[in-house]
């Protein structure tokens, strides 16, 4: 009998495949505020994990661990090194969620162009007026800068030149002449080209590298009119620089955040007050079809993974298993 623990809720055809496989042992706790206990842990020979953390501490306190399942593909809360070199491979769910962000993320620069939440909120005052304010943009002929071109970003591309938006990308992971075969600009130095572009969207890994990546600094060079849009990893930006900036010199412009550095956000976080920002709680990924998808893949190399039939492509940490000498 095989131990799984699942943390958090999953889509129920998720739980289906978990059930339906014979010889396991499903303990779950879908309480997103509640830490799984250490003596859960402890046996399991799977993880599932939606909510919370895993530290190597705890990881190293699971001696039947054969495979951490993550519900999406952000495994920042994972100490994916410490488990490849124990032989523990660490899985995503692929791009079952890429559309539901990327259209989260144009939804986000169409709701700021056209200045829908301030209409709607003009509309519901009786100010039928405020359409004379002659304030919206469109987003044809306007140059985006994407700031990663995986899977997510990838499908904001193409949604976006079906805007006829002019698309510019930076990826040193991404050879130019992919970039330019796919029919987008190549950059080679993003804060270059932060000047021109009217509109920023972030698609990168949280990371030492990446981390407080937009300051004021990089603000400061761009247009007063430019648009943020952050739906990768809080923290990316630096929120108090931020602030500064949309209450004063991009006072014209805007952003779109998914995703913040302290989740939920204090009461008195000055984005709050602005009224040129668009906030969603985290939420992009998680439309039904994302749902359904990430929780029948993450569960479906729960089963892989404990009866060793795993797709290379699933597996986060592959290139440190195979430097350890753990391929599977």
């Amino acid at each position: 009998m095989a131990k799984v623990v699942v943390s958090g809720k999953i889509h129920p055809d998720g739980m289906a495949i978990l059930q339906a496989e014979p010889g396991l042992e499903i303990e779950l706790f879908d309480d997103p505020g509640s830490p799984v206990p250490m003596e859960s842990l402890a046996g399991a020979d799977a993880l599932l994990i939606r909510y919370g953390v895993l530290t190597a501490d705890q990881a190293a306190q699971m001696p039947n661990l054969r495979v951490v399942s993550r519900h999406g593909v952000g495994c920042d809360n994972l100490p994916a090194a410490e488990l490849a070199a124990r032989g523990v491979p660490v899985t995503i769910v692929g791009p079952v969620n890429a559309v539901s962000v990327a259209e989260q993320v144009l939804a986000m620069m169409l709701a700021l162009s056209h200045r829908i939440v301030p209409g709607d909120a003009a509309v519901r005052a009786g100010d039928w007026n405020w359409r004379n304010g002659l304030v919206m943009g469109e987003l044809a002929g306007k140059t985006l800068l994407l700031l990663g071109f995986g899977r997510i970003g990838r499908e904001v591309a193409r949604r976006a030149a079906a805007f006829d938006m002019q698309v510019a990308v930076f990826d040193p992971f991404v050879p130019a002449d992919d970039i330019a075969r796919a029919g987008y600009r190549p950059v080679a130095d993003w804060k270059a080209e932060l000047p021109a572009a009217d509109y920023l969207s972030l698609h990168l890994p949280a990371t030492p590298d990446t981390m407080g990546l937009i300051g004021a600094g990089e603000l400061a060079r761009m247009k007063p009119t430019a648009i943020l849009i952050n739906a990768a990893r809080g923290g990316l930006v630096d929120e108090d620089a931020l602030a500064e900036a949309l209450a004063g010199p991009m006072a014209e412009g805007g952003a779109g955040l998914d995703c913040l550095a302290s989740e939920p956000p204090p009461a008195d976080l000055p984005l709050l007050t602005l009224p040129n920002v668009v906030f969603s709680p985290h939420s992009a990924a998680l439309s039904a079809e994302a749902i359904r998808g990430m929780g029948t893949v993450a569960a479906q190399n729960v089963v892989d993974g404990l009866n060793g039939r795993l797709r290379p492509e699933l597996i986060f940490n592959l290139a440190a298993l195979k430097e350890a000498g753990h391929a599977p």
